[in-house]
């Protein structure tokens, strides 16, 4: 299960911003070191990380020239925390994360997109008649208190709907016909289906806010580094195009290895609810790529969180985002 939020109402001091690691390598005389550097995720390992496995298991990473380390997050990870203070070089979150953090003074760099489509829905019973976002007027939704998504949805929709805190539970859920509740399409829907309910969708990308999943940097480690920067999207972007359209064995038996959860039967619908919805590879006929972000859609969420009240201070796409990091990198120094 994907964190359900990632804090950045923090101010910190930065550190630990100095030359990545060489790692010596078993090789011929005069090759070079591998460069270490840290992901931080989100969350336990999951489907919804398979590409960075990917690059890891098949060797991207270190044909690029990184010793790439794959951190596990878990419920009290803060990774935006982790990259700010040194701790990791790169972690993974949404798009809009990482704008409200730049304008709390936490310099974050968002280097590529491994999601086009943020996996986040809303998920109600047939039974409760409700079919689009304007259905849900008046209604209870079970969800993270103060997600920007909220007040943008009953902005668009004009809308109002109360908020139940999450508990990620999902007894509520099967106890109720009219319970709705915030879900990721990877996840809640597998189980609940399990369970005998009849279910519908509501994908928060067709909300009228529609956040990227990303990988970050710090922008000091950004400017200081760019080829390793550079290195780690093109094998980035390669293990996630693999792993959601080629052979992904390997890597999910890694990932089962290290979260037991991720049973065979989970794991494929994961992988077949980010193919059915698009949510790696967008739209191509809209110009979506795996990886791609466009300055566009960072202006169109810098311009709606703003107008919600939930930047400090205003922040400009150039700030938070760097296309160049995902052009072809040379080797790695």
């Amino acid at each position: 299960m994907m964190a359900r939020a990632m804090v950045v109402g923090f101010l910190v001091a930065l550190g630990g911003c100095g030359k990545p690691a060489e790692v010596p390598i078993a090789a011929g005389a005069g090759a070079k070191p591998l460069v270490k550097v840290v992901l931080q995720t989100d969350w336990f390992a999951q489907p919804e990380h398979g590409g960075f496995y990917q690059a890891l298991v098949k060797g991207y990473y270190r044909d690029a020239g990184l010793d790439v380390e794959i951190r596990q997050g878990n419920p009290t990870t803060i990774p935006a925390q982790v990259v700010a203070t040194g701790r990791a070089e790169f972690a993974i979150g949404r798009s809009d994360d990482v704008i409200i953090a730049a304008s709390r003074g936490v310099p974050l760099m968002m280097i590529g997109a491994f999601m086009q489509r943020d996996p986040q829905a809303i998920l109600f019973h047939q039974e409760s008649g409700i079919k689009t976002f304007k259905d849900l007027d008046g209604r209870n939704l079970m969800a993270v208190p103060g997600s920007a998504f909220i007040t943008i949805m009953e902005n668009t929709f004009h809308i109002k709907v109360a908020v139940t805190p999450t508990d990620f539970g999902m007894s509520r859920f099967l106890a109720d016909k009219n319970f709705v509740q915030q879900c990721f399409l990877t996840n809640e829907p597998y189980y609940v289906r399990k369970e005998g309910a009849n279910i519908g969708v509501l994908v928060l990308s067709d909300s009228g806010f529609s956040p990227y999943r990303v990988w970050y940097t710090r922008r000091s480690f950004a400017q200081e580094h760019p080829e390793v920067v550079r290195a780690f999207a093109a094998a980035t972007v390669r293990g996630w195009s693999e792993y959601i359209s080629g052979d992904r064995t390997e890597a999910n038996t890694r990932i089962a290895s290290l979260n037991p959860k991720m049973e065979p039967g989970f794991m494929d619908f994961s992988v077949h609810a980010m193919q059915e919805y698009h949510l790696v590879t967008g739209d191509p006929a809209a110009g979506d790529a795996v990886g791609r972000i466009t300055r566009e859609r960072i202006d169109t969420q810098i311009r709606q969180l703003s107008g919600i009240g939930l930047l400090d201070r205003p922040v400009t796409a150039d700030e938070v985002f760097d296309a160049s990091f995902l052009a072809a990198p040379p080797a790695p120094r």
